[in-house]
């Protein structure tokens, strides 16, 4: 270990620059514009090769840019190291001090002067550089061509200083001049999108907000395309620019999409030993006619008479704006202790092209077979917030995802034989996703994910508890082998990547810490905390109808034979 410390931090001396600034080397300046901070800054470079004539000269021509884009067109800098290398001496001379005496601008018509001559912002008295005067007629140019005129045109025709040359100390003035044309005001006549096989183009444009029958905007066309982006409908939108017509005054604004497969069927089946066999069958329907709404459909069985059946609805672009409004239905079944049923609505506002906001309502009914309880009615209100940057949703190989949800619920029980009686709770949930390829072949993926409830009732009925375990979280234990409270979960993959669409072969290791408030004889309670882990591999490879996989998962301290295999077919079409 010793020998290990030593050829490490014989391998960082080594790293390190034992030229320039780090062997000591001294500044020395002269000079009244720019201070002793930014040029010990920009000095650098030279400071760590002493000597070095290429890099003097570089410090040299940076130093005299930046005092002449500060307005001192005639400064001098002059350097040179002493004869030991050990001293950089730079002077520099900035000369007199430009300002702006007049800025003008030649056109056709008095409108494109005044047009531009606004958009430049010069002023008399203003600080005069070349590089200042250029990019304030880039900036007036893109000005007036985003806003209707996309033909105009403008350049700097003159950068004169005054002939005179002035006294010591005195400022110098500098005429500015400029030749430019508007060109014809341009109306667009149609939105055209390029790259559409599904969706409808009316759909779309609509989604976008109005731009035809308006001036050429180039701010709006951009936030067209944010708007098309939003839509969660094309896996890439981009703004192609402006086509003219044969009447110079009308033009069209194109756009590219790129639309993805929006229809998923998925299929799960798991084998779990002595709890028996348990499947999942998912049909997400997207874009339904060309429209962008969604249905889903999903029915799910985890062996033991437990048995679940969801759908869902969703209408996009609600009132022509980026809101989604979607509904949901589910029912599920555990063997002859409950049956829920739950209904809800939700509203989904897209803050950007990878930002979303929720808000949702939603309510539950809860009928027991046996226990003190008869029924339960729950009501909550929801509240997430997501943001995606994944580069494929389906089978992502870089990017993140994020989702918090906070719940807040009222709960009405009716007891048995009578009575009743209530409670409120909140609820937090967080899911992230982190994807990062390693070279070509290889990439890393983590998840994380955890929730709590904390309820006025401090031991929760089982109908409240988070479910964990099985292929969607805890893979080599049992579907729901554990009902808790509140947990930290994460999920890591080694995947070697084998082709594209998601083919792919993983090592994976799951942990989940766990906490469940628990009722003792006595009347009192405990929160009881398990950690469990998981081990296994798997495999994703593409066949004639779609991904199909295989998982295979072992909690540590069992047999081979213990287990847990679950086989996977996700077709997209």
């Amino acid at each position: 270990m010793r020998g290990a410390v030593r050829i490490l931090c014989a391998a960082a001396l080594l790293a390190l620059p034992w030229g320039g600034a780090w062997a000591g080397a001294r500044l020395e300046y002269r000079g009244t514009v720019l201070s002793r901070r930014e040029v010990e800054a920009l000095a650098v470079p030279a400071l760590r090769v002493p000597g070095d004539s290429s890099a003097l000269g570089t410090l040299l021509g940076r130093m005299a840019a930046e005092l002449q884009r500060r307005g001192h067109l005639e400064a001098r800098v002059a350097g040179r190291w002493d004869a030991g290398r050990t001293t950089l001496a730079l002077e520099a001379r900035e000369g007199a001090l430009h300002r702006v005496r007049s800025v003008a601008v030649e056109a056709p018509d008095a409108g494109d002067s005044a047009a531009f001559a606004a958009a430049l912002g010069l002023r008399a008295g203003d600080v005069a550089s070349a590089a200042a005067a250029g990019e304030a007629g880039e900036r007036a140019l893109r000005a007036v061509a985003g806003a209707a005129y996309p033909y105009a045109r403008l350049s700097l025709s003159r950068f004169q200083p005054d002939a005179a040359v002035p006294a010591a100390g005195a400022e110098r003035g500098v005429t500015l001049r400029y030749a430019g044309a508007r060109g014809p005001r341009v109306e667009i006549s149609r939105v055209r999108l390029e790259g559409l096989k599904a969706t409808r183009e009316d759909v779309a444009v609509r989604a976008m907000g109005r731009l035809a029958g308006r001036p050429w905007d180039r701010e709006a066309a951009l936030a067209g395309r944010e708007r098309l982006a939003q839509l969660g409908l094309f896996r890439r939108a981009s703004f192609e620019g402006l086509e003219g017509e044969a009447d110079w005054g009308r033009a069209q604004l194109v756009y590219r999409v790129e639309e993805p497969r929006y229809n998923r069927f998925e299929a799960v089946a798991g084998f779990q030993g002595d709890a028996g066999a348990a499947g999942l069958a998912r049909l997400e329907l997207g874009n339904l006619l060309g429209t962008g709404r969604a249905a889903t459909l999903r029915w799910e069985s985890r062996g033991q008479d437990r048995s679940e059946f969801e759908t869902r609805y969703a209408e996009p672009f609600l009132f022509g704006t980026p809101l989604r409004l979607e509904g949901s239905l589910e029912q599920q079944v555990r063997d002859s202790t409950y049956t829920r049923t739950r209904w809800g609505a939700a509203a989904r506002f897209t803050l950007g092209a990878q930002e979303r906001l929720e808000a949702g309502y939603e309510r539950q009914r809860v009928v027991q077979a046996s226990g003190g309880t008869e029924r339960a009615e729950i009501q909550s209100t929801v509240f997430a917030l997501e943001r995606a940057t994944l580069d494929e949703p389906a089978a992502p190989r870089r990017g993140t995802r994020t989702r918090l949800e906070a719940a807040q619920s009222f709960k009405r029980e009716i007891l048995r034989p009578e009575g009743e009686r209530s409670a409120r709770s909140s609820a937090v949930r967080l899911a992230a996703e982190w994807h990062r390829p390693l070279g070509r072949s290889a990439g890393l993926s983590l998840e994380l994910a955890g929730a709590g409830r904390f309820s006025s009732q401090r031991v929760l009925p089982v109908y409240e508890r988070y479910p964990l375990g099985g292929a969607a979280t805890l893979r080599g234990w049992d579907e729901e082998a554990f009902l808790v409270d509140r947990y930290l979960l994460a999920r890591l993959e080694w995947r070697w990547f084998l082709g594209a669409g998601g083919q792919r072969a993983f090592l994976f290791w799951d942990h989940a810490a766990m906490g469940t408030r628990i009722e003792l004889d006595d009347g009192s309670d405990r929160l009881e905390r398990l950690q469990r882990d998981g081990l296994g591999f798997g495999l994703r490879l593409e066949a004639a109808g779609g991904l199909v996989g295989v998982d295979y998962g072992l909690a540590p301290g069992r047999s081979a034979l213990e287990g847990k295999i679950h086989l996977r077919l996700v077709s997209s079409f």
